[in-house]
């Protein structure tokens, strides 16, 4: 299973306009969105350099510039990964 960070766009529980996050998604063999981490990345960022933590934030900006994922076509939503 390959996976990349991915905005993803879903409706806000708290409130009735839509969210976005920036989220690990999960593909399947067919390079389909399959699953995804259940929280945004913003709490997830560590490393044991700092340029590790340069070279995470800058695959996340390259992978954010990619079109959105609609929560609803990730096949598997139900199936969150924790992040870790």
């Amino acid at each position: 299973m390959t996976w990349n960070y991915r905005i993803v766009k879903y409706k806000n529980p708290k409130h009735p306009e839509e969210a976005y996050g920036l989220h690990e998604v999960y593909y399947d063999e067919f390079k389909q969105p399959r699953a995804m981490t259940q929280d945004p990345m913003e709490n997830h960022l560590y490393g044991e350099t700092p340029e590790e933590i340069i070279k995470v934030l800058e695959m996340m900006l390259k992978d954010a510039k990619k079109p959105v994922l609609n929560e609803e076509d990730i096949t598997g939503t139900k199936e969150f990964f924790d992040g870790e």
